[in-house]
């Protein structure tokens, strides 16, 4: 009998499952990073919006008897709406997971500085936060719009403060859960795995790096702190390309986020209020902004000497020069 016809069956049928596609395979890069950043904005704060509006009712001040319930709300909605879209949507592009969200261990040379980068950046972004502020509100023009913004701004803080603030060690943790685990694991899961990835497809790792923590920003719709979320987003997609681990950004993101939390709990919300520095105040404020700046920027030096990329360059340069058959073990 002869089975040549059911073989050429088969490889067709084969082949035919091999080439087919994810349905957002064929996708712009850039036009699916757009759709998924709105695919998810619209989650995040239409569905999740709904569903608080259900649970919590038309009682949406954050009582005391409703805010661990309105805590718990936000924690699952980010990874309802943003984790989990996120990972079915790159499965809908047809690109592998691992390789996506650099599901590998950091190389420490670069995870351990990665850290200390993110704990020494601090005093300049709060530096650069007050001379933008004093900046902005003495303006001799648009400030009534600055008003406006402002007002409403405030209006959102009053709220945040009141998630932030825990009144025992249990509340604390629960905090700790919503504002640093749950965002340092699903935004950059968005931000370090998606978006990054696909920029890298259509623009150099730099103009990658750049694009996804300005997005970072943008996304968090804070126009007074955009500076630094983007210098916040633009440094964790640096440590994440040059360590070749998503796990560093979620633990440099969960060390930014769980010293505001902490600070908050430990000198509670008012001594954060901005009030304008005296001379004696502004001297040994503004010194500490610098140097911290400065050593940032060593780090950075140092990331860049020790990134993966780098070991990768030279690994390939190595079997290049190699005699056909010969290989090196990456």
């Amino acid at each position: 009998m002869d089975n040549s016809g059911f073989q050429s069956f088969n490889e067709q049928h084969d082949n035919s499952m091999q080439k087919r596609k994810g349905p957002f395979a064929g996708m712009s890069p850039v036009l699916f990073i757009f759709v998924s950043l709105s695919l998810v904005f619209f989650l995040y704060q239409i569905a999740g919006g709904i569903i608080s509006y259900f649970l919590l009712g038309e009682d949406l001040s954050m009582n005391s008897s409703n805010l661990n319930l309105t805590r718990i709300i936000l924690m699952f909605a980010q990874f309802m709406f943003i984790l989990i879209p996120s990972i079915v949507l790159v499965m809908l592009q047809d690109n592998d997971l691992k390789r996506t969200f650099r599901l590998y261990m950091p190389k420490i040379s670069v995870f351990i500085p990665a850290v200390i980068g993110i704990l020494v950046i601090q005093p300049f972004l709060q530096l650069y936060v007050y001379f933008q502020n004093e900046l902005i509100f003495s303006l001799p023009f648009g400030q009534e719009f600055i008003k406006q913004i402002k007002e409403l701004l405030e209006m959102l803080e009053t709220a945040t403060e009141k998630l932030v603030s825990a009144n025992s060690f249990p509340e604390f943790i629960l905090i700790l859960f919503v504002i640093a685990v749950t965002p340092a694991i699903c935004e950059e899961f968005l931000f370090r795995g998606l978006v990054l990835k696909n920029f890298e497809k259509v623009v150099a790792a730099s103009g990658a790096i750049f694009l996804s923590g300005a997005l970072f920003a943008l996304f968090h719709f804070h126009p007074f702190n955009l500076v630094p979320l983007a210098v916040l987003g633009i440094y964790l997609s640096f440590v994440v390309y040059h360590s070749g681990s998503i796990y560093t950004a979620v633990v440099c993101h969960f060390v930014n986020n769980f010293i505001s939390a902490t600070a908050v709990y430990i000198y509670g919300t008012e001594s954060f209020a901005t009030e304008k520095m005296t001379k004696d105040e502004l001297l040994p404020f503004t010194m500490l902004g610098i140097l911290s700046l400065l050593i940032f920027l060593l780090i950075i030096f140092f990331i860049k000497r020790n990134s993966i990329v780098k070991d990768k360059t030279e690994i390939s340069s190595i079997s290049d020069s190699l005699p056909d058959g010969e290989n090196s073990d990456e």
